[in-house]
């Protein structure tokens, strides 16, 4: 498995950081509602399974079926995902959840009870050494433009900070894109 602090591939993913960023754009884009925050970004054939083996199968699933899907469904990934000019990156660490739903409730849905963003809109699984193991592991997702006010809106009620926007993130992913230029 590739570690984020020599690359920017997500565990289990040969592909980039970039590269999933663009397909992710892409797909959410289009399907994003700002009226239907809880529905419109969980397209159910993207549905991780419940009984994967992991984490970083669960998500290489969703990644892999939805690159799939892109040219079945006509959708053409952006050329470069490097300056955000809608939209926002997202970052979700799954130990430090507390689970309390209330994320899910201010946000309408966007996020599920357990604090975690649907699964269209991620781009990938990493990891760095913490302190604190709670923050080891973070998923990345991207926010489409409509539902941005949906996701802060869970993001300030949610009390451990397991879900952060990803500028506001410390983790190494954070500090390598913007050593690389990136503008989030």
């Amino acid at each position: 498995m590739s570690r984020l602090g020599d690359n920017l591939f997500s565990q289990g993913d040969s592909s980039s950081f970039e590269q999933r960023l663009a397909e992710a754009i892409a797909w959410c884009d289009g399907r994003a509602k700002a009226r239907d925050p809880k529905s419109s970004l969980r397209t159910p054939s993207l549905h991780p399974g419940l009984l994967s083996p992991t984490r970083a199968d669960a998500v290489r699933f969703v990644l892999n079926h939805r690159q799939v899907r892109l040219p079945t469904d006509r959708i053409q990934p952006i050329a470069n995902g490097r300056g955000l000019t809608t939209g926002r990156l997202l970052c979700y660490y799954p130990d430090a959840d507390l689970s309390d739903g209330a994320a899910e409730l201010a946000s309408k849905g966007f996020f599920d009870v357990e604090n975690i963003p649907p699964w269209d809109t991620w781009v990938g699984l990493y990891g760095s050494d913490q302190r604190d193991r709670s923050y080891g592991v973070y998923l990345v997702s991207y926010v489409p433009e409509p539902l941005v006010r949906h996701a802060s809106t869970g993001i300030d009620v949610n009390p451990e900070s397991c879900i952060v926007w990803l500028r506001d993130a410390d983790n190494s992913l954070t500090a390598r894109l913007r050593e690389e230029g990136w503008r989030f």
